[in-house]
């Protein structure tokens, strides 16, 4: 048997459940497990599973199921949801995108329960299933997806929501509904955070990353990766992606509250020290405070992170992402401390 398993999200790692099920199957045949964004990857490294999971970027969920699909005999989704309602919905919303396209069975390993979404299952998922105690919850209807309505459900009051790495506003009821009309995002059920809807450019409700909470509810080990190099790299609000272009770099800069977080969170797992441009309205979406050895922030006057942000691309980057660098990080902060000036309030390290 070749088994496939797509795994969604850190938390299943961190749980334990994931390196079960590597190993239970592992033990009956041929297992090739991939995952999808950086908060997972973080999670494999904090296990020590990195080298047994294949990391594909920001591969959506239902991508992964079909490539699986092509060249297995079964594929398992492995994720944790915060509710069985969330769990279900998450799903349904991503079987609803492949299951015409499926040729092999598909199950749902979650927390506490099952869903058997494309039958028969596998003696060995069967036995596996049985083992970890999970009862079935049966399948629900699959609709079809919509590129101009989405409803998130499971969604605790006062969440933050976020698309695509950015947050769009604070839940104010358990379902939150989005839809796309004249080409402008339309909530219900959200508070919203024009800032941030500001920033987005949706066309296709069906294909957007959305999630409310932190981006990562669990705790995993504390085991570290260490890279070095002479780049460095400069991280606008696509704090996630810092893993993926962490490899051989020196240091980062950020800009924004909570993409500093994310961005400091995540390459401490590599051991690259990040110079955060903040301003003190984080939103609170990452719980980790991990950070690299020489991370700092610069705190600034409210309002001006996004300023000071662009002076740093324009004067040190030279308009570009990322460059090469062969002074120190301490000549970089003091060079962004000078580009800062008096909008600067001080330094926390």
């Amino acid at each position: 048997m070749r088994y496939g398993v797509v795994i969604h999200g850190p938390e299943v790692i961190d749980s334990g459940v994931a390196a079960k099920v590597l190993d239970k199957l592992g033990a009956l045949g041929e297992v090739e497990a991939t995952i999808g964004g950086a908060m997972g990857f973080a999670a494999l490294i904090d296990a020590g599973l990195q080298d047994r999971v294949i990391v594909k970027g920001r591969q959506l969920v239902s991508e992964a199921i079909v490539e699986m699909d092509r060249r297995s005999d079964e594929v398992t989704l492995l994720n944790s949801s915060k509710t069985p309602a969330s769990g279900q919905a998450f799903g349904q919303m991503v079987v609803s995108r492949v299951i015409q396209r499926l040729k092999v069975p598909l199950v749902q390993i979650d927390d506490g329960f099952y869903i058997g979404w494309k039958p028969p299952m596998s003696p060995a998922t069967a036995s596996l299933i049985r083992s970890m105690g999970l009862r079935e919850a049966p399948p629900s209807i699959i609709p079809t997806p919509s590129p101009n309505r989405r409803v998130i459900s499971g969604v605790e009051i006062g969440e933050n929501v976020w698309i695509n790495g950015i947050v769009v506003g604070k839940a104010i009821d358990e379902v939150v509904e989005v839809r796309l009309v004249k080409g402008e995002l339309v909530f219900t059920g959200l508070e919203t955070k024009q800032h941030g809807i500001s920033k987005l450019s949706i066309t296709d409700l069906s294909k957007a990353i959305i999630r409310s909470g932190s981006v990562r509810r669990t705790t995993g080990g504390d085991r570290r990766l260490h890279t070095v190099g002479d780049r460095i790299i400069l991280i606008d609000h696509r704090a996630e992606d810092a893993l993926f272009r962490g490899q051989g770099i020196k240091a980062a800069v950020s800009i924004g509250d909570d993409t500093t977080c994310i961005a400091t969170s995540l390459l401490a797992r590599l051991g690259v020290p990040v110079i955060g441009i903040v301003d003190g309205d984080e939103d609170g979406i990452c719980m980790d405070r991990s950070a690299a050895e020489g991370s700092v922030r610069l705190v600034l006057h409210p309002g001006n992170d996004d300023q000071v942000g662009a002076l740093v691309r324009e004067r040190i980057f030279q308009g570009q992402d990322e460059i090469e660098y062969s002074g120190t990080v301490g000549e970089l902060v003091s060079k962004i401390k000078h580009l800062a000036g008096d909008r600067l309030r001080g330094l926390v390290r």
